[in-house]
């Protein structure tokens, strides 16, 4: 009865393992943390996340509406400390930036600035910002 216990506890353990490592291979569990309509006429904006949603170690912008060049990023924790980070992108509609890792710790995110090379765009593309704890 002993080994039998032993045996499912073993599969149990595999199977969870197995199961964190395919979802760390598709990327986690990704969080909205806010989104904004891009405006032609500026070309940098901001995006409040806040302290209600948690402590993050990566972010990653998602882009629809049409393409947008990303040049930085700001990253606004709580408590004031920020970081920037050079992203020399263009996304195109429908894509999305690679995952930006958060040195350090999880932290809480304040807000995110993002500065983008202004385009003629015909409609307004969105952009929404995820997290992934």
């Amino acid at each position: 009865m002993l080994r039998k216990f032993a045996v499912l506890t073993l599969a149990l353990v595999l199977v969870a393992g197995a199961s964190t490592v395919v979802q760390a291979q598709h990327g986690g569990n990704w969080v909205l943390l806010g989104e904004r309509r891009i405006d032609g006429r500026v070309d940098t904006d901001r995006i409040d996340v806040g302290r209600d949603n948690g402590r993050f170690r990566a972010i990653q912008f998602r882009v629809s509406g049409g393409a947008v060049m990303f040049n930085r990023i700001r990253v606004k924790y709580l408590h004031g400390a920020a970081q920037e980070f050079s992203v020399r992108s263009e996304i195109q509609d429908g894509g999305k930036t690679r995952p930006i890792g958060l040195p350090g710790e999880r932290r809480v995110i304040e807000s995110v600035s993002m500065w983008y090379s202004k385009r003629n765009w015909r409609t307004r593309p969105t952009v929404r910002v995820y997290g992934i704890r």
